[in-house]
């Protein structure tokens, strides 16, 4: 795994070339994910993806929180739902994906601290602990107000081997009631044709808390310094508010969200509209297909929980900064269940 630096890096250590020499074919699982419904949630995930025949895909992504749901708005909610690093189900149904379908996986689940400590099995137990739990052992659990675990995405090989852990950076104000803020950006340096991948989770993409100034471009700046060959972001992405609603024409159920695929094209400016200048690293020569491309991936799900409704919409880009260009290649709409398949050249 590879962090953020001061400067970017040269551009040999990454295991991409500067144009791919074959085609990347990438699968987003889009569906309703049932809240902390994870053996239901996990058997369709198994469903979904059972048609697709190993050695046809490069990256499978599923969602934020994929197997637990996403709207708990207190720490007590989410301790039975939180996973440790490696072996809980979320990391275990990546890893049989990845092993069964020979490629990388990437999943969003809420990780567990090292020393959390550990629910109880059953719902029956987890009711008699809460109703016995004093104000003591409630700020244990709670984590005395510091947050209990992450908001994570685990990068898994077709090996089976996890390779990489991603915690979110950017927080959502779901996520503060529970979550803790992660280390920063960061990137992975994956087999061809993937590249040099980094790894966002919704939030990221927006403005730091929603004040930092809109043009600090947080991520895609990232993702220009390090050099980035393809950005996935899981995400639990909402149906924007309606402002105001008598002018707000409704949404087609059976249609993309035309309004967000511009906002997140928007939130990309530095890598098809940079300044300076994003065609390739220092030294190096020029891309002969006419520039630095980058693909990305936004893998988001259906549904409502506790009033919130999420836009699908998962979708795969390509962009490129010479000539400006940005190319959507695959997109689900705002409602279907389905597994989006993409092949970028």
């Amino acid at each position: 795994m590879s962090h953020s630096s001061t400067a970017p890096p040269s551009r040999p250590s990454s295991p991409a070339p500067l144009y791919r020499r074959q085609a990347v074919r990438i699968a987003c699982a889009q569906y309703d994910v049932k809240l902390g419904r994870v053996s239901e949630n996990a058997a369709k995930v198994a469903r979904m993806t059972r048609h697709l025949q190993p050695g046809s895909l490069d990256l499978l992504v599923l969602p934020e929180m994929c197997l637990s749901g996403y709207v708990f708005n207190h720490p007590t909610a989410i301790l039975p739902y939180l996973e440790p690093q490696r072996i809980g189900p979320t990391s275990l149904l990546a890893q049989s994906l990845a092993q069964r379908l020979r490629c990388h996986v990437i999943a969003g689940y809420p990780e567990a601290l090292p020393s959390a400590p550990q629910p109880p099995e059953t719902d029956a137990e987890r009711s008699q602990s809460e109703s016995n739990a004093g104000p003591s052992s409630m700020k244990q659990l709670e984590g005395e107000g510091t947050g209990v675990g992450w908001n994570s995405a685990v990068v898994v090989a077709p090996s089976g081997e996890v390779v990489g852990n991603y915690r979110k950076t950017f927080r959502f104000e779901t996520d503060k009631s529970w979550a803790k803020e992660g280390d920063g950006f960061s990137h992975f340096d994956l087999p061809e044709p993937l590249g040099r991948v980094a790894v966002g989770i919704c939030m990221d993409m927006n403005p730091k808390d929603f004040i930092a100034p809109w043009d600090a471009f947080e991520l895609a700046n990232y993702c220009r310094d390090n050099a980035v060959d393809m950005l996935v972001v899981p995400m639990n992405w909402l149906s924007p508010p309606e402002e105001p609603p008598e002018d707000t024409p409704e949404q087609d159920p059976n249609a993309p969200s035309e309004s967000n695929l511009n906002y997140w094209a928007a939130r990309l400016t530095p890598l098809h509209d940079p300044v300076p200048g994003y065609a390739s690293a220092r030294g190096q020569a020029a891309d002969p297909i006419g520039g630095k491309e980058v693909i990305f991936v936004a893998c988001n799900r259906i549904g409502s929980e506790e009033g919130t409704t999420f836009i699908g919409t998962s979708s795969v880009m390509t962009i490129s900064s010479e000539p400006s260009r940005i190319e959507l290649v695959e997109c689900c709409n705002v409602s279907e269940e389905r597994v989006l398949l993409a092949t970028v050249g």
